[in-house]
């Protein structure tokens, strides 16, 4: 079953969406990178913290961008109101 889906529809509907969901994953990594060094788990320097930085906010963009395909994939719109055209 072969669908059409309007990406770029897709993004322009749910860019407040999208834009929320960057920031929260780059909050939730400088969260996380701020609790390790407080703890004294990694040195405040450049090569402990951004391995941890890339990989916290890689981890959350890839869980996030599964979740957006998936609702781009399943959604019940037809080409013309910007989703699919079964």
């Amino acid at each position: 079953m072969n669908k059409y889906i309007d990406v770029d529809e897709f993004v322009k509907t749910r860019q407040d969406e999208i834009t929320q969901l960057v920031n929260t994953a780059l909050n939730r990594a400088g969260d996380i990178v701020q609790q390790k060094v407080a703890a004294g788990e990694i040195k405040a320097n450049m090569q402990e913290v951004l391995p941890l930085l890339l990989y916290e906010v890689l981890i959350t963009n890839t869980v996030t961008t599964l979740r957006l395909v998936a609702e781009m994939i399943n959604s019940e719109h037809t080409a013309g109101d910007g989703g699919m055209d079964h």
